[in-house]
Order: C-alpha cells, then structure tokens, then sequence
C-alpha cells in the first residue's frame, strides 16, 4: 500500500482504502479490454443501453457500477466476470476482483 493510501486509511478506515482500490482495479479492467477490443466508449455504452457518459464514469472511477451493469458489460466485451480468491493471472481477458 503506497504512503497516501496508508495516511488516508488511518484517516478512513482500511475497509473504504480498499473499496477504493477495488473500484479502481475494476475500472481499469474494464478500459483496457474495451481498448483491447478497439470499442469506443459510446460503442460500449451503446451495448448495454446506457449513456456513454456512464461508461466514462466507471472507468474514470467516478461512479461504481451496479453488478447487474457489471454483467451487462462483460457480456458486451465478451469476458467473464469473476469473484474469487484465484490469482489475476488465471484469467488473462477477465473483469477479475480478487478477495
């Protein structure tokens, strides 16, 4: 954990420390298999029937998406979504939160 998240969890607790680096990883997760895809935001957005400016929210984790929006969006880049206590590099083109 760098300086600032250890200053900042002593401020707000470890558990909120690491729903924001879950976010976070979730988020870049989900940029860069769109990217990997060559799939624009609005393309994304399009897919799952929300505004593109939703799509930018979660991947600027601005905003947490619900899982149902988490499926609707691993669907839409053809990935699975996995919650497990495997290790990430089990699954090379997964939305992947390990816990």
């Amino acid at each position: 954990m760098s300086d600032f998240f250890k200053k900042y969890a002593a401020i707000r607790g470890e558990q909120h420390v690491q729903k924001l680096q879950l976010e976070g990883t979730i988020a870049a997760q989900i940029k860069t298999r769109r990217k990997q895809l060559n799939m624009s935001q609005q393309e994304l957005a399009d897919r799952i029937g929300v505004p593109k400016s939703t799509i930018g929210r979660i991947e600027a984790g601005l905003t947490s998406p619900r899982v149902e929006t988490l499926f609707k969006i691993s669907q839409a880049l053809n990935t699975p979504f996995i919650i497990d206590g495997s290790s990430k590099q089990d699954h090379d083109h997964s939305l992947h939160v390990q816990v």
